[in-house]
């Protein structure tokens, strides 16, 4: 009798594990759009688009990964410290994609205060690409 408990409590052990494993897509979308602020602050633009998919554009007009690059590298030239906050405030996920609206509040400096401030209000479409999450469309404006 002690062997099949034992198989059986190994048993249960393995499943645990494996949904502990187990991805989560509505968690790994959230962790890439942490990574995508804290990229921005570390200065790390490389990092920030590799989230982007190559064929992004913003709805509203002709915007594409080329000026989200340009974009960025203006902020963090005017900018010696960034600091983000992006929080997310709905996720809807359909198999291998997603909606995603996040608030983003931003400030920069070169002091220890902050010298601007903005907020910013994103809707952005995203897909799995190579399992990973990046946002393929997005509309933003600035908030209050």
């Amino acid at each position: 009798m002690v062997p099949r408990r034992r198989a059986l409590t190994i048993a249960a052990f393995g499943t645990l594990i494996a949904g502990c494993v187990r991805s989560d897509p509505e968690r790994e979308l959230h962790d890439t759009i942490g990574a995508m602020a804290a990229a921005i602050e570390k200065r790390d633009p490389g990092t920030f688009l590799e989230a982007l998919a190559d064929d992004f554009t913003r709805e509203s007009g002709a915007f594409g990964k080329h000026d989200a690059k340009r974009m960025l590298a203006g902020a963090l030239l005017r900018h010696e410290r960034i600091s983000v906050t992006a929080v997310v405030t709905d996720v809807r996920i359909d198999g291998q994609r997603a909606r995603a609206k996040v608030r983003v509040v931003a400030t920069g400096g070169a002091g220890l205060l902050p010298e601007r401030g903005q907020t910013w209000e994103f809707d952005s479409a995203w897909r799995r690409e190579g399992g990973r999450w990046r946002v393929f469309n997005a509309e933003w404006r600035e908030g209050l």
